[in-house]
């Protein structure tokens, strides 16, 4: 076999591999974005870094804590209401949005309906006249 036929087999074989990738990115249903409004979150992140920024500069932290089927969120208030925004990196059509209103300091939420695996947890609420936003990475 010459050097002329083995550059030809290299290029080829090159070629094939290229083909073969771009074929398997068109095919592929997900994807890689975690939000589809990711834009008009960009423009928003300010109100959110101030949020974040209460939750540090209030001390008002909660704490997540799972018990067999059940997550537990401890607030610092006992009043306080908003959203849980639960999504799955892995799978977006899985992602939840559940309202809450608090009475107490504990949130108690069973999660027996969950699929296993990771899952971001945003906790967006209000207590005292003021925005606070979590975030927590979780594991079923």
């Amino acid at each position: 076999m010459n050097w002329g036929t083995k550059i030809f087999l290299i290029l080829a074989v090159f070629m094939l591999c290229i083909v073969a990738a771009g074929f398997y990115m068109v095919t592929q249903d997900t994807d890689s974005l975690e939000e589809d409004d990711y834009y008009e979150q960009g423009l928003n992140y300010d109100q959110a870094y101030e949020k974040k920024q209460n939750v540090l500069s209030m001390k008002e932290t909660p704490t997540v804590e799972l018990r067999k089927d059940t997550l537990y969120i401890h607030f610092v208030s006992k009043v306080n209401k908003g959203k849980l925004l639960f999504r799955k990196p892995s799978d977006s059509k899985l992602d939840r949005e559940l309202p809450f209103q608090t009475t107490g300091n504990v949130l108690a939420l069973p999660i027996s309906t969950f699929d296993k695996g990771m899952w971001n947890l945003y906790v967006d609420w209000k207590s005292e006249g003021k925005d606070f936003l979590f975030e927590e990475h979780i594991l079923f």
